[in-house]
């Protein structure tokens, strides 16, 4: 009986091993403080430690994205200056004729050229931000058993190996 539970042991403590460090990504959810120590989940950390601007660049090129939507812009532009102040303010559309409608849109295009890339960095940052958030709190429910499936195989192979290392153990033992 001792013989195998020496090895049996050796691999449930590699099995749980494992399992701890997974389950130590997801528990705590909310802070445990008892005196000066304080044990909190460590998901939120490596989560900060995600490189999310090369999921949505920062620095892109904004003069070439800013040509690429100008068309969009330029579209949406002269629909709001043809129909929408013709809708909502029908006494201001009757002194906006097409020259002032040309003129406004290319003042408009240009003060957005200028705030494009402020407008990109920004939204970045706040795309960031919602990501980080979205991942610690929300995300971590729908995270937690998908990581521990994935985990499964490697529980298995620190069992055997913890089985094969107190086996080794047992045999020189026994041999000494």
């Amino acid at each position: 009986m001792e013989t195998f539970l020496i090895p049996l042991l050796t691999g449930l403590f590699g099995w749980l091993l494992i399992w701890l460090l997974a389950k130590s990504l997801f528990f705590p959810v909310h802070p445990i403080k008892i005196g000066e120590f304080s044990w909190k989940s460590s998901l939120p950390n490596l989560i900060h430690q995600i490189p999310f601007e090369l999921l949505i660049p920062k620095d892109a090129d904004s003069d070439a994205s800013f040509k690429a939507m100008q068309p969009l812009m330029e579209e949406k532009l002269d629909f709001f200056f043809t129909h929408t102040i013709k809708d909502k303010l029908p006494m201001m559309s009757m002194f906006i004729g097409d020259k002032t409608v040309a003129q406004l849109k290319v003042v408009f295009l240009a003060e957005l050229a200028s705030i494009f890339p402020e407008l990109i960095g920004q939204y970045t940052q706040n795309a960031k931000m919602n990501m980080i958030t979205s991942l610690a709190t929300e995300m971590s429910d729908k995270l937690a058993p998908i990581v521990m499936k994935a985990v499964k195989p490697i529980q298995w192979v620190a069992f055997i190996l913890g089985l094969g290392w107190g086996s080794v153990m047992m045999c020189l033992l026994h041999s000494i």
